[in-house]
């Protein structure tokens, strides 16, 4: 065993962002730390490539886990709770979401984490998936942004319900009815006002946020060497 490298306090997000195309990322989908449910999983996938990311995603996530806690990524337990967070046991919070060429992993020494990210691209039904999925003031304010802008309003608020559906461990059953049903566990406005939730830069190409159960002080956004990706 090996002492943590890392030990974020309440209050502080580590956001590990990876290119999941680097070639020593990839390599480790063919190391021991992928799990057998993990391959049948890949195996199932529709190609080479998606099965290979798949794998490489669960292998680094144990990579970077494993610097917080005293254990290898090997020996890590990582289970799923009911709504389908997953959970380090023991171990500090994390989330983690990717997209595009994107991988973000959330840790946090508050209670609960929540990370999203979406790669930007042109969203043509913005407002009626706004009108299914967000709040009706949401809906009605992001039918009011001019035409232009609309797309990037839209991601960061997709990408904010995310996160706060993650934290709150309910994923997209959380965000079906926000407005109605969910409490205010979905309010952006809120959570923004509470120091809850921010914005971090994940590249050019992308929106991504990070939300805590406790009022955010720090959000420190680490690329891996490459020397982590090394099993």
């Amino acid at each position: 065993m090996t002492a943590p490298r890392r030990t974020p306090p309440s209050g502080t997000a580590d956001v590990w962002v990876v290119d999941v195309t680097s070639p020593r990322f990839l390599s480790t989908a063919e190391s021991s730390l992928p799990s057998e449910r993990d391959r049948l999983r890949a195996s199932a996938l529709a190609s080479t490539e998606a099965g290979q990311r798949l794998l490489a995603r669960r292998a680094g996530l144990r990579l970077i886990l494993a610097q917080y806690v005293t254990a290898e990524a090997a020996e890590l337990r990582i289970v799923t709770a009911p709504g389908g967070k997953p959970v380090l046991l023991p171990g500090p919070a994390f989330s983690l979401a990717y997209s595009g060429s994107v991988l973000a992993v959330a840790v946090s020494g508050s209670p609960s984490v929540g990370v999203d990210v979406e790669r930007r691209r042109d969203v043509p039904r913005a407002s009626a998936i706004a009108r299914r999925w967000f709040s009706e003031e949401e809906s009605r304010a992001l039918s009011e942004v001019a035409e232009p802008e609309q797309n990037e309003a839209f991601l960061r608020l997709w990408t904010a319900k995310e996160a706060l559906a993650k934290r709150h461990g309910a994923g997209l059953r959380l965000m079906k009815g926000a407005g109605a049903d969910a409490g205010g566990a979905l309010d952006v406005a809120a959570a923004v006002s509470d120091r809850c939730l921010a914005y971090f830069d994940a590249g050019a190409d992308y929106v991504a946020a990070v939300t805590l159960s406790a009022p955010i002080e720090n959000v420190v956004v680490l690329t891996p060497p490459e020397e982590l990706w090394i099993t």
